[in-house]
């Protein structure tokens, strides 16, 4: 599969209450041409409230060739969407290159009413009705809408796309995907996950049945196991915080017929000839020899990098959240 398939579309979601989430989908030689128009040599991301109009909510700078970053923004319960861009060479002009889907972070407080509620879906309430609940919960919500997206862009192609849903346009086929999700324990863990989503439904199922049912009907964090909380059920201390992390980048060039190899696995170059690689840098000592053999194989030149790192922290000191899919300075990390 490519690294990327340079449909230039930006997603953006919510890491927790605190942080987001920003993916873009650029090739190599895109993110090198928008870097070569920008008058600071990089992409620059923005955030906004609700529209992306207007001053933005946040900015924030990102390395040239990164496709994916996290952004703080500190408020739970808010309706962000994201803009990629840059500040053109000639007058420092914004440039707006793709704007994200709105997305919701999930409240950063837990609720007042510590009251708990135990029962079950009254047993003469159809599966298809509740099938029909959940139907009328995803076209209404925009956080569950796009999480069925996420999961049809997992390998759940029967369910329906963004159109589809709007317009409350199921086929049998996904209503018949919809329903193998409902009854799937796990993978409804991905998208129903918020007590709002779960009360939306239980208030729709109540609309539509008894009133004697409905009453038997309630759903709260103690009963149902696919509802979680970001805290874990601990009051959240506000206040001041300091995150921190850091990672390793090598980089360099030579000519575009050399060979080139880290820790004696070969590279691909650039078409210029130049390289580069994104490491994690936990702590301790770390080693990495490059070497350069030219086309000719006549002349050759090589370097031993070492590095290390040994952090010493004071207070509470969190870990900034970090590209999961980078790995250590180690030789089988590079592919």
């Amino acid at each position: 599969m490519p690294e990327a398939y340079g449909t230039k579309k930006l997603l953006l979601s919510a890491r927790d209450p605190h942080w987001l989430y920003v993916h873009w989908d650029f090739t190599r030689e895109q993110l090198r041409d928008y870097s070569r128009r920008s008058a600071e040599g990089h992409l620059v991301l923005r955030i906004y409230i609700e529209t992306a109009v207007g001053e933005p909510f946040a900015e924030v700078h990102v390395h040239p060739e990164s496709r994916n970053w996290f952004v703080h923004v500190g408020r739970g319960g808010t309706r962000f969407v994201a803009e990629l861009g840059y500040y053109a060479k000639a007058g420092g002009r914004w440039t707006g290159i793709s704007v994200s889907a709105a997305t919701f972070t999930p409240p950063d407080a837990l609720s007042s009413d510590t009251s708990v509620h135990f029962a079950t879906i009254p047993i003469e309430v159809p599966f298809d009705q509740l099938l029909a609940v959940v139907k009328a919960a995803v076209a209404e919500n925009v956080p569950l809408a796009e999480a069925i997206q996420q999961l049809r862009a997992q390998g759940y192609a029967g369910l329906p796309n963004l159109a589809q849903i709007a317009t409350a346009r199921w086929t049998p086929e996904q209503e018949r995907a919809l329903a193998d999700l409902v009854s799937m324990d796990q993978v409804r863990r991905v998208w129903i996950g918020s007590l709002e989503i779960t009360e939306l439904i239980r208030r729709k199922l109540v609309q539509g049945i008894s009133s004697g049912a409905a009453a038997q009907f309630s759903l709260s964090a103690g009963a149902v196991a696919s509802v979680s909380s970001p805290f874990g059920g601990a009051e959240r201390r506000k206040g001041f915080w300091f995150n921190v992390n850091a990672e390793l980048i090598i980089y360099g060039a030579t000519d575009p017929q050399a060979k080139v190899t880290i820790g004696g696995r070969e590279i691909k170059l650039r078409p210029d000839g130049s390289f580069s690689f994104r490491f994690a840098l936990p702590d301790g000592q770390h080693e990495l020899p490059v070497a350069a053999i030219s086309a000719d194989q006549t002349d050759g030149r090589a370097a031993e990098l070492k590095f290390s790192r040994c952090t010493e922290y004071r207070g509470e000191v969190g870990a900034h959240p970090q590209d999961p899919l980078l790995k250590p300075p180690r030789v089988e990390a590079v592919d």
